[in-house]
């Protein structure tokens, strides 16, 4: 029996061939990627996946600068920097963006609404205003007819009436404005508020973090100081996979409570990711941050926290750099991240600072 095929319309054909085009393009890319991560040992995680795809797409001029500012410390692009990267041009809070850009809408509507009223308030002032002009200028010539009198006064109500009317309008559509305002004023600081915070550990997120350096950093002067302490949790895998995610959160909750106690209101404690957080020291050098890291370690392998009746121990590992004027965030970042990796490597539960002799540490 004949084979039939049913014949592929153009169209479809076109969609076809797009498509084979699309994955023959993504393979070709698939085949740079891999050993391109593999050559400058870049973690083989997910969010690395998508950053690099683009940066070799290159649609993305910003990503691929930023991303050239990392690979010139090979060594370094740890999963650190690919999450703060990722955080940046994927941003998992897209939905506090929106609802604070929607409040923006609201204003700017009411805002055009009061800015048309009242024009259409002023035009009726200005008639009415044109109209008694007239009316005084006829008045006084004194020859006046009685019908012109009566036409004259007709004139005058009706102006009168209409600019007291667009008068009441633009007050109440001022007073309801107000009152709108008031409310978006309300919800805006309490998005403003959300979109900083961490939800689980109530510390400041990493969004706030990377603006309070750019705020430094802008203002910056000779003399004044900014140091970064990076604290990883150590073994924080072991706890979630031998007792639950649920006591993971708990452990994040109690560890969150002690750096932002001990760090204070003068520096901004913040969530970095997973179980990483930041604590951003203003004012002082990168020593002093590393010893006020040091109490933060201390206080935290100090502390009793019981599980199901056991007492499980946590400790953190710690890296501290000083800012430099005029460098970017990445490699701020960079040497803290750097420094909490020797940590890691030579045996967690301590800290150490960049450029002090990983013998000694702290």
């Amino acid at each position: 029996m004949e084979n039939l095929k049913k014949p592929v319309k153009a169209n479809q054909s076109e969609e076809i061939t797009q498509f084979n085009e699309l994955m023959d393009s993504s393979y070709e890319l698939a085949k740079k990627l891999l050993p391109f991560l593999a050559r400058r040992r870049i973690p083989l995680i997910p969010e690395n996946y998508h950053l690099f795809y683009d940066y070799f797409l290159a649609n993305n001029p910003e990503l691929n600068r930023q991303l050239n500012d990392a690979l010139q410390y090979e060594s370094l692009f740890t999963p650190t920097v690919s999450r703060r990267l990722y955080q940046i041009f994927y941003d998992v809070d897209n939905e506090k963006v929106k609802a604070l850009t929607q409040m923006g809408e609201k204003i700017g509507n009411i805002s055009q609404s009061l800015e048309l009223n009242l024009g259409q308030s002023l035009d009726s002032t200005g008639r009415f205003q044109q109209v008694l002009s007239d009316s005084a200028i006829q008045m006084e010539s004194g020859d006046l007819a009685v019908d012109d009198m009566r036409d004259m006064v007709d004139s005058l109500l009706v102006e009168t009436k209409s600019a007291m009317d667009s008068q009441t309008a633009l007050a109440d559509l001022i007073e309801a404005s107000n009152r709108v305002i008031a409310n978006l004023t309300a919800e805006l600081k309490d998005q403003t508020r959300l979109a900083s915070i961490d939800e689980l550990t109530q510390l400041y997120n990493r969004r706030y973090m990377s603006q309070s350096f750019q705020d430094f950093a802008a203002s910056y002067k000779p003399g004044d100081n900014l140091s970064l302490a990076i604290f990883d949790l150590d073994h924080f895998k072991y706890i979630n996979d031998t007792y639950g995610h649920a006591i993971g959160d708990k452990v994040l909750m109690i560890c969150a409570k002690i750096i932002k106690t001990i760090g204070g209101e003068e520096h901004v404690a913040c969530r970095y990711g997973g179980e990483e957080f930041v604590l951003l020291c203003r004012g002082i050098e990168a020593e002093a941050a590393g010893e006020l890291a040091e109490s933060i370690r201390r206080r935290i392998e100090e502390t009793q926290i019981t599980i199901r009746g056991t007492n499980v121990p946590v400790t953190l590992s710690a890296g501290v750099s000083g800012y430099i004027a005029g460098e970017p965030e990445v490699d701020f970042i960079s040497r803290a991240d750097k420094a909490l990796y020797e940590a890691k490597n030579n045996g967690r539960n301590r800290v150490i600072v960049f450029g002090v002799d990983s013998g000694s540490g702290i």
